[in-house]
């Protein structure tokens, strides 16, 4: 009788050169992977070696070839869209291999007694010998493994084509109308849903952070995206023709886990949120609306990229809409048409009479052309400037407001429609649907004198001193960032901004907008020349 170390070392060489292994025979060690949803014309790679696709006949997918031996990083390319990557992990066991025992168990029919009643039991020891053989050569080839997927649906959305020049354009507003405690998802394991999660504990977000994304992603597409912000004087930042402004009300976001022990499972996070973005212009009025969804998926457990990425994604669809390039794009060429792009069209505006001559007539008679505007965050002031509605008061007193309430010197309240704002001046132009008021006329040259007597006419502190008129005088007049400003000593308090700085007569000389505080600082405040108004709000008189 051989020894049963021979007959074992026979049938594993057999079942490993003769026979191989029933899943490297049947199944090979590589296994197809069929992408969905691709673009056509992809570029796959496979731990960063590209591999070559095969269609699907009558469908736009197509199909790899991937080794089940490891970790298998799959990454899909295609100009003009945005790169997926994921990673394939053989943890599942492949059922073919199990078919190497079938030699074994057959020769438990095969074992048979010599005349001396002594068992062979050599056809058992080979049937054994033989599937060990193919066992182990399944598992040096990792035939005996299968990836963790055998379709992937990768995530990729165009990207809008690139802007070499453009109009200029500046995310205003990101509104996130969630609230802490709404449900989002689940978190699954397997096929099994075990949490509930909600927005503010699984994930939390920044609005003022997505507006700064929504502009990074404006300036790498080649838009025109004014960079200086947080003036010290003029607190709202640089102009632009065109705003885009961004409301979010849905968020789907689910978790999903592999195994149910947390140092075995992989992860994947999947989110879709819906936008309804603005492209608004300086006269605040919405040039295009669309409602757009992104989706994406991350592999990692929670955590807000996967959010960020598909608010991203939506961005990229509102931007790929035909109306916001045709609306965007600037006029070619370096003559009048060219650099008047940026200036929006002029808007017509009844000009007022002229105050009556006296001193204490001329400024009683200014206060009730000053008005205060009331914000969703506070208010400020504003003055009249035409007997039809016309009020101008300071950018950074209406905000981000569409309209606001107006509250005026005779008790009579209006509402008001936020008609053009130019943020670079801190300038906005309100209009209410008001007529025969008492109104500002807007200089063409400035009246104002170093040293002379000034009043300062608005709301400081509270609406219940609206109409407070406070004494100085013209202290200088300032070069700051590029504008000129009115220095003043004159009393200046929160709620002052947008109202009247007047001569005796009661004649607009400015437009109240900062004051400089800090320890030891007094009397020092600022405000935008009366003469610059019209042109930075392009306002066109009529009489």
């Amino acid at each position: 009788m051989k020894k049963i170390s021979t007959i074992l070392l026979n049938g594993t060489f057999m079942g490993s050169l003769l026979l191989q292994s029933c899943a490297t025979i049947i199944a090979t060690p590589y296994q197809t992977v069929r992408v969905v949803g691709a673009p056509a014309g992809s570029t796959v790679y496979v731990n960063d070696k590209e591999v070559k696709a095969k269609p699907i006949a009558g469908s736009n997918d197509f199909k790899v070839r991937v080794r089940r031996k490891k970790n298998a990083e799959i990454k899909i390319k295609h100009d003009g869209y945005k790169e997926h990557s994921e990673v394939l992990y053989p943890e599942k066991s492949n059922g073919l291999t199990y078919l190497n025992w079938v030699p074994a168990l057959a020769t438990f029919k095969g074992i048979s007694a010599d005349e001396n009643g002594v068992e062979n039991t050599n056809p058992l020891i080979y049937g054994w010998a033989v599937g060990l053989g193919g066992y182990f050569v399944d598992a040096i080839l990792g035939s005996g493994k299968k990836l963790t997927k055998s379709e992937i649906n990768p995530v990729m959305p165009a990207l809008p084509k690139a802007v070499a020049s453009s109009q200029t354009i500046q995310c205003g507003l990101v509104n996130v109308r969630l609230k802490g405690g709404d449900k989002m998802g689940n978190f699954i394991i397997g096929k099994e849903n075990t949490d509930i999660l909600y927005f503010g504990k699984t994930l939390d977000v920044d609005a003022d952070h997505l507006k700064s994304s929504v502009n990074s992603v404006l300036k790498d597409l080649g838009y025109a995206v004014p960079t200086a912000e947080g003036k010290s004087v003029f607190s709202t930042g640089s102009n632009s023709r065109y705003t885009l402004q961004g409301e979010m009300r849905d968020v789907k976001y689910d978790i999903y886990a592999s195994n149910l022990y947390e140092y075995r499972a992989h992860y994947e996070t999947r989110c879709a949120v819906e936008v309804t973005w603005k492209l608004v212009n300086q006269s605040r009025q919405t040039v295009f609306e669309h409602k757009d969804g992104g989706k994406s998926v991350k592999f990692e457990k929670g955590g807000s990229a996967a959010f960020e990425d598909a608010f991203e994604n939506s961005l990229y669809a509102f931007l790929s809409n035909k109306e916001v390039a045709t609306a965007l794009s600037k006029p070619a060429g370096t003559g009048p048409a060219a650099a008047d792009a940026d200036k929006p069209a002029a808007i017509a505006v009844h000009r007022a009479a002229l105050p009556k001559a006296g001193t204490a007539t001329g400024v009683s008679l200014a206060a009730k052309s000053v008005v205060i505007v009331e914000t969703a965050d506070g208010h400020g002031s504003g003055c009249i400037i035409s007997n039809d509605g016309y009020i101008v008061t300071n950018a950074h007193v209406v905000g981000d407001d569409q309209t606001v309430k107006v509250l005026m010197a005779d008790g009579l309240e209006a509402k008001g429609r936020v008609a053009r704002v130019n943020a670079e001046m801190d300038l906005a132009l309100i209009k209410i649907d008001t007529d025969g008021l008492t109104a500002f006329q807007l200089p063409t040259a400035s009246a104002a004198e170093i040293g002379a007597d000034v009043f300062a006419i608005g709301t400081p502190a509270d609406k219940e001193l609206g109409q407070s008129i406070t004494k100085g005088i013209i202290s200088g007049r300032r070069k700051i960032e590029g504008h000129t400003l009115l220095q003043t000593d004159v009393s200046i308090n929160g709620g002052n901004s947008g109202g009247a700085l007047v001569g005796h007569g009661g004649q607009l000389l400015g437009i109240v907008n900062a004051k400089l505080v800090g320890r030891g600082i007094e009397g020092i405040g600022f405000a935008i020349p009366a003469e610059q108004v019209a042109e930075a709000l392009q306002l066109k008189f009529v009489d």
